[in-house]
């Protein structure tokens, strides 16, 4: 596992694991879910998707497809390693697998990572 791109290590059931949202984890997700990716994590950005553990659980199992787990195993793995954590996997998965919006996210939040230098303006042109 080490050196693979996008990967987020974890343990859980004893053992070490990784959360991956590789090409194939995002199709995994759009068909059974009828939504890509993108679409599922811009719903769960609102106040309104507080719970919504269908998105969550599904997005987990796609993100663990190496493993050939089951929905209803995704869902046990998120009981054992708690609510909080696996919301945590999945934005580090998320921010792994979109590093260019995880940066641009970043600069305009003014999150934590330094933002690097704005260019100066450009006079108009004449």
């Amino acid at each position: 596992m080490n050196g693979m791109r996008g990967a987020v290590p974890f343990e859980a059931e004893g053992r070490a694991r990784f959360l991956r949202l590789t090409t194939n984890a995002q199709v995994r997700y759009q068909e059974r879910a009828g939504e890509t990716l993108v679409d599922a994590i811009v719903a769960m950005q609102g106040e309104a998707s507080q719970g919504d553990m269908l998105r969550l659980r599904r997005l987990i199992w796609a993100g663990m497809g190496h493993e050939g787990l089951s929905e209803d195993a995704a869902g046990d793995l998120i009981d054992e390693i708690g609510l909080a954590e696996a919301s945590r996997l999945l934005g580090d998965a998320i921010r792994a697998a979109f590093p260019e919006a995880a940066r641009a996210e970043a600069e305009d939040a003014g999150g934590n990572a330094p933002a690097p230098a704005k260019p100066r303006a450009k006079p108009a042109a004449a």
